[in-house]
């Protein structure tokens, strides 16, 4: 599985725990503040999760997917990929979807924008009662983007400006549209996924509960609050802003009239916190691969195969090629078609072959038959050029003689074993205590004359 899919797979069933979490614990509580930022670090810690490698924080899981091994423990030889392995990757055709989805939901993101732009240079700045904002010309709801309200004053009656701007004033006033922003990012990209839709719809829909709380904490009656509710009709057009009239209405006014939840039901946060967080680093962990997934071609392009698997890797790509044969002086392509191209192997023949042949592998280490190693004779045992005295042999009766040589001490023994010791102090303190006192060296050989 491509990288790319197994990163959307952790973060969308991430998101998933996040939404199942909060919509069983927190959703029916009126602490609408909590529940924001609870949502917002949820969409943090599920998106950067698998950014992060966890592996070593949690004990060793099963992997869901098996991964190609990078190297090979034991040696095999080359074999010419057939056809059958130079199937289409059906990865691509999941990889290929998302992109396209992703690229119909940026185009509607800048449309979007667009829109927003167009309405802001045909409104006028104006205020009521301090609160300052854009009058519009269309006929669309109150809504607000940014630090700025937009509002068609003549679509409402005077005694209602009120509630709608002190109510769009604390969305600007909060920063919801950072909120919203950062969800509508999410939806951009986990496009498929049903469950982000209705996360985004959830955290919208307490930011107007947290609104709605607070307009009407600060002085607005709340049922004239409430009308001008059910008097403005319809959502805004934009996703992307902060609309007075958006959500269910209903939901909107049975939760204005519910009692305040009781401070002990603060502790549904402690547990689900910690719970959200330690359920993400499981389900991260769980499946993370090591290493990931990638085809042969992909994986000699980025490097990762030894030579002997971007040897085939090359030859799968390069089906004219038949062989490669490394010389020391010379590369040599043999053609299927029977001709050879040769380059030196000098950095600029090297860049001509490479330039040709992109991805061209580096030189397998071939290992010699076991044929030849078997036949190797193995090296001969120093001389003897020490006689053993009568006491040391009578010490230690398996030794044939000694033998002494490039700073080295041989103890040869009589079935054509060798042992070495250092001529240094400590090598002969060791051979010493093994075999006890070093015998003396023979006598030098006088000459004689004739």
């Amino acid at each position: 599985m491509p990288a790319l899919l197994l990163y959307l797979l952790q973060v969308n069933v991430g998101l998933g725990l996040l939404y199942l979490l909060y919509q069983a614990a927190l959703r029916q509580t009126t602490f609408y503040t909590w529940n924001r930022w609870f949502l917002l670090v949820g969409l943090g810690l599920a998106t950067g999760f698998p950014l992060v490698g966890f592996s070593g924080l949690l004990p060793e899981k099963p992997q869901l997917y098996q991964t190609i091994s990078r190297y090979s423990s034991n040696w095999q030889p080359l074999e010419v990929p057939s056809s059958a392995d130079a199937a289409f990757d059906v990865w691509q055709i999941p990889v290929a979807v998302f992109w396209l989805g992703l690229g119909v939901m940026a185009a509607r993101f800048c449309v979007q924008l667009a829109s927003l732009y167009s309405i802001h240079r045909r409104s006028r700045p104006s205020s009521f009662q301090g609160i300052p904002f854009r009058e519009v010309r269309q006929s669309l709801p109150p809504f607000s983007f940014g630090n700025t309200i937009y509002f068609n004053s003549q679509r409402h009656p005077q005694e209602d400006w009120l509630p709608i701007l002190r109510h769009e004033y604390t969305h600007v006033r909060q920063g919801h549209t950072l909120d919203i922003l950062l969800v509508e990012f999410v939806t951009l990209v986990h496009w498929f996924n049903p469950v982000v839709w209705l996360l985004r719809k959830a955290l919208k829909q307490n930011l107007e509960f947290l609104t709605d709380q607070q307009t009407v904490a600060a002085g607005i009656d709340r049922k004239r609050y409430q009308f001008s509710l059910l008097q403005t009709a319809g959502a805004s057009p934009f996703s992307l802003s902060a609309s007075f009239s958006y959500h269910s209405l209903k939901h909107r006014i049975m939760m204005m009239n519910k009692t305040p939840s009781a401070r002990v039901q603060r502790l549904r946060f402690l547990a689900a916190t910690p719970l959200l967080f330690v359920s993400l680093l499981a389900c991260h962990t769980i499946v993370e691969p090591s290493p990931p997934l990638m085809t042969e071609s992909t994986a000699a392009k980025e490097g990762f195969l030894d030579p002997q698997e971007q040897y085939k890797a090359f030859l799968l790509k390069y089906q004219k090629v038949m062989k490669l044969t490394w010389y020391p002086d010379t590369l040599m392509l043999h053609l299927v078609s029977g001709e050879t191209e040769k380059y030196p192997r000098t950095p600029q023949g090297m860049a001509a072959a490479q330039k040709k042949y992109p991805n061209l592998p580096t030189e397998p280490m071939f290992p010699p038959p076991p044929e030849e190693a078997a036949l190797a004779p193995p090296p001969p045992p120093p001389p003897v050029n020490i006689d053993l005295p009568e006491e040391f042999q009578k010490r230690n009766p398996t030794v044939k003689g000694l033998s002494v040589s490039e700073g080295s001490l041989y103890v040869v023994f009589k079935d054509g074993e060798v042992e070495s010791f250092d001529t240094t102090p400590a090598g002969l303190t060791a051979f010493e205590k093994k075999y006890g006192p070093m015998p003396p060296p023979p006598p030098p050989v006088r000459k004689t004359s004739k």
